[in-house]
């Protein structure tokens, strides 16, 4: 009974020392990064619905500094132009406020080597589907399948689906070279970021201009709804 008691006690103080030495920033959603999104529908615990899957573009207005996340929940809103307070933890630091070391491992193993192949809005996509898997699966129970468990996938393009599932299928055999920070906020969608950075994402010149207009209309059509859901 006594190691029980210190084992809760000491669990408890360490979660009080990451509330303490947490980092807040004020971040603005200012749009999906080059267009990059595609919807998908999915079921995962609490949740089922048609979401959009792509990456973020954020100013954090901390530091004057523009950076690009993925979304951790399924479940929460966010629309173009929100500001917001993120308070950053270690993933490796238990849920409510990171993931668990388990599943920030998987996560680091994703961004290390897949990142810098996203270049399209299917890899985005893929990205993003392979991350909610990561997060939300009994990985334990169920593995990394996107047709079975905790989290599936019901609908996606045949490309963003089968791209996501070749990179959980490689989860095993891959090294993790990254730290993975979340980014928390009680109301609005929580957020992924690694250090060292990713290296950068780029586009040829042809690639770049047909996705900046095909972002231009995707923005367009989601500022007409007052509401994006990043499910």
């Amino acid at each position: 009974m006594k190691l029980i008691h210190k084992l809760i006690l000491t669990s408890s103080l360490i979660l009080s020392a990451n509330q303490v030495s947490a980092t807040t920033i004020s971040a603005t959603l200012n749009s999906w990064e080059n267009g990059w999104t595609e919807a998908v529908l999915y079921t995962a615990p609490n949740s089922y619905g048609f979401s959009s899957a792509g990456l973020f573009n954020f100013t954090n207005n901390t530091t004057q500094s523009d950076f690009l996340a993925f979304c951790l929940e399924t479940d929460e809103p966010i629309d173009i132009g929100d500001t917001a307070d993120f308070t950053i933890y270690p993933a490796t630091d238990p849920e409510p406020f990171g993931t668990g070391a388990e599943v920030a491992e998987y996560i680091g193993r994703l961004y290390t080597n897949k990142y810098a192949s996203v270049s399209d809005a299917s890899t985005a996509a893929a990205f993003q589907i392979a991350l909610w898997e990561i997060v939300h699966e009994d990985y334990n129970t169920y593995g990394f399948d996107l047709h079975t468990g905790d989290f599936q996938l019901v609908q996606a393009s045949p490309g963003g689906a089968n791209i996501a599932a070749g990179y959980l299928n490689s989860l095993d055999s891959w090294t993790n070279n990254v730290v993975v920070d979340v980014y928390r906020n009680a109301g609005i969608q929580d957020l992924l970021q690694v250090y060292p950075e990713p290296p950068p994402i780029n586009v040829n010149e042809p690639a770049s201009i047909s996705l900046f207009g095909f972002g231009l209309l995707g923005l367009a059509s989601m500022l007409r709804r007052k509401t994006i859901y990043h499910l």
